[in-house]
């Protein structure tokens, strides 16, 4: 068998694979990468990054009553699904002075990518996006997870023309391979690891996971509403 079939039947395979399972993190313990300090607010793994209403990057917000974030991967099938039933709700709530609204992405289904770490890539650029081109951000999340069941095979200027076609005008390849990028990236992921993060989607209201499947559950909206108090 061909490299390039070995690749795509690997691909294959994850889709069988995370059909049955949750998105969960890599069991090993957390890196600790040299120079992974942030100096721009969108790339601070202890925060995440913060969206407006329109889908902007922002600063957070002093002010706001109740935090809601959540834990992504590009190469969760899950988390496209939840991105597609609660962007709208996310958005409204960011436009909310009530609300930080928090994306946190995180590259744990590298290993299920058959090597073309495109959780990694596609975070790298997500992250790229928020600084470069904050008004952009919610779009190119949605482009990128639209791309998702092809992601790992779109080489790196395949995958920058994503961000291009909802109109971000920077250089997304050299981002995709920019190391300090990547380095934010595993910070990312290792403090979701750290916050005892387990899968994803992982969504926390005012410090508390809501787990959308449980009983009684009800919406993101109204259990964002409903930690108001």
């Amino acid at each position: 068998m061909r490299p390039i079939v070995k690749r795509l039947a690997a691909f294959v395979g994850l889709t069988a694979v995370l059909a049955l399972s949750a998105c969960s993190a890599d069991d090993g313990e957390p890196q600790d990468p040299a120079g992974t300090s942030a100096t721009h607010a969108a790339l601070d793994p202890a925060i995440g990054i913060t969206v407006d209403g329109d889908g902007a990057a922002v600063a957070p917000s002093d002010d706001a009553q109740v935090v809601v974030e959540v834990f992504s991967d590009f190469l969760c099938p899950f988390c496209k699904e939840f991105e597609a039933e609660n962007s709208q709700a996310l958005l409204d709530l960011a436009g909310d002075d009530r609300f930080d609204v928090r994306w946190r992405p995180v590259a744990w289904l590298d290993r299920h990518s058959a090597g073309t770490e495109f959780s990694t890539r596609s975070a790298a650029l997500l992250l790229h996006v928020a600084q470069e081109s904050p008004e952009h951000f919610w779009d190119a999340l949605e482009a990128i997870m639209q791309v998702q069941a092809d992601g790992p095979r779109l080489t790196d200027a395949e995958l920058a023309d994503v961000a291009a076609s909802v109109g971000v005008e920077t250089d997304a390849v050299a981002a995709i391979t920019d190391s300090d990028l990547r380095a934010q990236v595993l910070a990312f992921s290792n403090a979701a690891s750290q916050l005892q993060v387990r899968h994803v989607p992982w969504i926390v209201i005012d410090g508390e996971q809501w787990d959308p499947s449980a009983d009684g559950a009800g919406t993101l909206f109204d259990a964002a509403h409903a930690a108001l108090g």
